[in-house]
């Protein structure tokens, strides 16, 4: 089998097509490779991004007084309080 692909002519085109199908697909699985790394990259990013943000807002409604936090609380809750 093998020396039919190297002995005709046939055999040398299927051989060819082949090597060349085979590199196009292993570029293909390289560029599908990069591309979810550099999503992921960018999703880590996006996530620094929110937890710093978090941690942020978390400092922020630490520092305040019992009135502002009633005040800022207020637009989230009903007006009606129900204990």
């Amino acid at each position: 089998m093998i020396a039919w692909f190297l002995t005709t002519r046939a055999g040398r085109f299927l051989a060819a097509g082949g090597a060349l199908a085979l590199i196009l697909a292993s570029f293909a699985l390289k560029l599908l490779a990069m591309g979810r790394a550099q999503e992921r990259a960018k999703q880590a990013h996006k996530n620094e991004a929110a937890a710093q943000d978090r941690k942020d807002l978390e400092n922020e409604i630490d520092a305040l007084g019992p009135a502002d936090l009633d005040r800022r609380a207020s637009r989230w809750l009903s007006d009606k309080r129900q204990w």
